[in-house]
């Protein structure tokens, strides 16, 4: 029958099962258990709680146990434990203490005090409802054995099943693998386990490589072209017309070996007064041509193979004024390849011719005709044109 505080009056009157612990005081709001019958009260302030005292010095020393479980269920103690056939250990107690101070005074058995069961340390169960290894079940060992010594590694007596041994001077990660009897020792290396190679597949040849593309680099040359003094009206445009288109080819033994990054030109003017050529664009491109043909017209018909056309100078204003070479930076540089020749594209888009034109001093070479020319008033030209067998202005190329 529980038994209340306030039911006691005195404390000689408490039932011999209890009186023989020794004296039950209550002070400064404890309760003292087996304290010194001295009654002596300077120890009142230890806190509230319970508090168990031993050392009367009579007969052994008082042992306290709490909280018998065995006659729970095991559905009540949601495990399934069984013991020699003789019931549940106990397991455990409840307290709301702060700390809790445990200790086996016994260092010779590895019987004692356990927060958490060995095996639970050492064996984290099985999967596939596998029968656990009871190797597992031997006492006191680690999930994680280690050593810092260089080269050390266990041998099989050293780990069980499933435990691990880690080297930490070498990094590397030991444990078992195998059946019993047949177990060996294993290790990974960060996260790469160490075990016969598996041949390497064949290699798949590369692709052939792609040749690199030319290189392409602003070398602050001025190539100039064969030269003359001769005076075509015609060039760079005609002035006496509102619309003219011009064209020009440079061939590769003249623009020298190797590729070049053309980045302008100058041609050599003569005869104007104060003359501006307003909206004018200048092209560049590649043509297989070593001079015009027959039957060529503004859209680059009858020119073979051209190709890379790029506008390098687009609707500018050409100052033409006095005499000598007028230079043109372009806009976008023109990467000439180092094999075809070169086509000059100039397009005169003034839309208004006016007095005071000049001419463009000119090459005479009646090997090739390297100019062609076409003009009109009222619209940009657009038929056929006429090839100059003779005649080509003096150029520099800027790369």
């Amino acid at each position: 029958m529980p038994i209340f505080l306030n039911q006691i009056r005195d404390i000689y009157n408490i039932p011999t099962y209890l009186n023989r612990l020794g004296e039950l005081s209550i002070e400064d709001n404890n309760v003292v258990l087996n304290y010194s019958s001295s009654a002596s009260t300077i120890n009142t302030s230890i806190g509230a709680g319970l508090t168990i005292q031993d050392g009367d010095g009579i007969d052994s020393d008082v042992t306290f146990r709490i909280g018998a479980l065995n006659t729970l269920s095991d559905n009540e103690l949601n495990i399934s434990e069984y013991v020699d056939n003789k019931g549940y250990k106990n397991l455990g107690f409840f307290t709301e203490l702060n700390d809790i101070v445990l200790s086996n005074s016994d260092t010779g058995t590895t019987d004692g005090v356990r927060v958490i069961k060995e095996k639970d340390i050492i064996n984290g169960g099985t999967i596939n409802n596998e029968t656990p290894c009871s190797e597992s079940n031997r006492n006191i060992k680690f999930l994680v054995k280690s050593s810092t010594i260089e080269g050390s590694k266990p041998e099989v007596a050293d780990l069980l099943p499933g435990e691990l041994m880690i080297n930490v001077c070498d990094g590397i990660l030991y444990t078992l693998k195998g059946k019993p009897d047949s177990y060996e020792v294993i290790k990974f290396n960060g996260l790469t386990i160490q075990e016969p190679v598996t041949p390497e597949e064949p290699v798949t040849p590369e692709e052939p490589v792609t040749p690199e593309e030319p290189l392409y680099y602003n070398q602050n040359k001025t190539l100039t072209l064969p030269e003359g003094d001769s005076q075509k009206w015609h060039y760079p445009a005609y002035g006496l017309y509102d619309y003219s288109h011009t064209m020009y080819i440079i061939r590769s033994s003249e623009l020298g070996e190797g590729t070049k990054l053309i980045s302008g030109l100058e041609i050599e003017v003569a005869g104007y007064s104060s003359y501006i050529y307003e909206n004018q664009t200048i092209k560049l491109a590649h043509t297989s041509d070593l001079e015009f043909g027959s039957s060529v017209k503004v859209d680059l018909t009858n020119i073979n193979n051209v190709t890379n056309i790029t506008t390098v100078k687009s609707e500018f204003d050409f100052n033409a004024t006095g005499s000598g070479y007028k230079e043109v930076d372009f806009d976008t540089n023109f990467r000439y390849n180092g094999t075809d020749s070169l086509l000059i594209i100039w397009e005169n888009r003034d839309g208004d011719w006016d007095s005071g034109f000049g001419y463009a001093v000119s090459h005479f070479d009646n090997e090739y005709a390297s100019s062609w020319y076409q003009y009109s008033d009222n619209s940009y030209p657009s038929a056929y044109g006429t090839k100059d067998q003779s005649y080509r202005p003096n150029f520099k190329i800027k790369y």
